[in-house]
């Protein structure tokens, strides 16, 4: 799928801490939403690589995923922390933890903004290379998926 601006917009606004976020969020439909949903997961693939490695265990990924709902336990914004780890997963080529039905969209991008956040409270450094970062996930992304 081709990187729409808007997702590029909404990302940027999320990790600037830009409120138009959320209305950008409110205003995708369910089509958009898995679309935007696969640009998130690369993108969080590209801010995860310094941190985590290309390579990385199942521990190591239950582990980041105990921490980020932890972390947002504490803000008050709950996140499922097995959605997070299904993203990671994902990213990884883990076998999945959910087998028998799908995640939700709206539970991935609520579950891959707490990952996007996590990454820029604990990275002072993510702001500031924000659209590199996009520019490195939305080249990514392309040749992920051929569009």
């Amino acid at each position: 799928m081709r990187v729409e601006p808007r997702f590029r917009d909404q990302i940027r606004c999320l990790v600037l801490k830009d409120r138009r976020a959320k209305a950008l969020d409110e205003a995708l439909s369910p089509g958009d939403r898995i679309a935007f949903n696969g640009f998130l997961v690369t993108v969080i693939a590209v801010m995860l690589a310094p941190r985590l490695g290309d390579r990385c265990g199942i521990e190591d990924l239950a582990a980041f995923s105990d921490e980020v709902a932890a972390a947002h336990r504490v803000e008050r914004r709950p996140v499922n922390e097995f959605v997070v780890e299904e993203i990671l997963r994902e990213i990884y080529g883990v076998p999945p933890l959910f087998h028998r039905f799908s995640v939700p969209p709206p539970a991935i991008s609520w579950a891959g903004a707490a990952i996007v956040r996590h990454v820029n409270n604990t990275n002072p450094t993510v702001a500031g290379g924000i659209d590199r970062t996009l520019d490195t996930a939305a080249d990514l992304h392309h040749r992920r998926t051929g569009t």
